[in-house]
């Protein structure tokens, strides 16, 4: 549902864990969801995912995790059903609002328990959300489990391990990255998705990356605006490290040289025939 770490939002109505579905603040993650993707190396993913599926007017897709819709809507352009699949109630609610009359539908629905029935589904996609999964590869086994032999998936997420950050002292950035990492569910999603695929037993198709480089702007606001106070707040840096590290972004982007920069990966797969 999103590319930003459920820690970088304040208490259950900034998360995107399942455990809160129910109190998220949906207009919140909606604005969260929307910023995201419009990101060029998102878009860029999506398309590429989107040719990797090639849906049909036969097929039925689906997108797991669908969050506001947009994918769904996309889909359902191309596929005879189009299905998002969304545990969160507000953010289902807002999906249906912005799909109209597209043909699309959005089902309440858990990754790791999907509400098909087996190999009944031609088409599968699921970007960003496996990074907040405990485990990922459950899951994916799971989307292999409803995927008809021949059948498709496309999987978009991110690694946080690859964050170019840029200025900050070494020794705190260090601290602070080592301590995120440390309280994300699947932080290096990005890197595990062709071993979950091919450890569910389907055959690699595709693959690619694209990097997101953060406007001068993310100096002030989201992920890395956000890390010095996280990080203040689990006690891996102090008070003055804190202040330092968030002077430091703010002078550099006055200057237009303040720096971020992260990678994300999509790799595409089949279903063999059954045997």
């Amino acid at each position: 549902m999103s590319d930003e770490p459920d820690l970088l939002y304040d208490g259950q109505q900034g998360s995107f864990k399942l455990a809160d579905a129910d109190a998220q603040d949906a207009g919140r993650l909606a604005f969260i969801l929307d910023q995201m993707a419009a990101r060029p190396a998102v878009q860029t993913l999506k398309t590429w995912a989107l040719e990797q599926l090639a849906p049909g007017p036969a097929d039925t897709a689906v997108d797991v995790g669908s969050g506001t819709g947009e994918d769904v809507v996309a889909l359902a352009k191309l596929a005879g059903r189009a299905v998002g699949v969304e545990p969160s109630p507000g953010l289902r609610a807002e999906a249906v609002r912005r799909a109209g009359a597209s043909g699309a539908e959005f089902v309440d629905g858990d990754a790791a328990a999907l509400p098909f029935e087996d190999e009944s589904v031609d088409v599968l996609r699921c970007e960003r959300v496996l990074q907040h999964v405990a485990d990922p590869a459950a899951v994916v086994k799971e989307m292999a489990r409803v995927l008809r032999p021949g059948g498709r998936i496309a999987l978009i997420d991110t690694d946080w391990a690859t964050a170019i950050i840029h200025p900050a002292d070494p020794g705190v950035l260090h601290r602070m990255v080592d301590y995120f990492l440390g309280q994300s569910a699947n932080p290096y999603s990005g890197r595990r998705l062709r071993g979950m695929l091919a450890g569910a037993g389907l055959e690699i198709s595709g693959e690619t990356a694209a990097t997101w480089i953060e406007s001068q702007e993310g100096a002030r606001q989201g992920y890395v605006a956000m890390m010095h106070l996280n990080a203040l707040q689990g006690g891996v840096i102090t008070p003055a490290e804190a202040e330092a590290f968030a002077r430091g972004l703010h002078d550099a982007a006055d200057q237009g040289a303040f720096h971020m920069s992260l990678t994300m990966y999509a790799v595409s797969a089949v279903k063999g025939p059954a045997v």
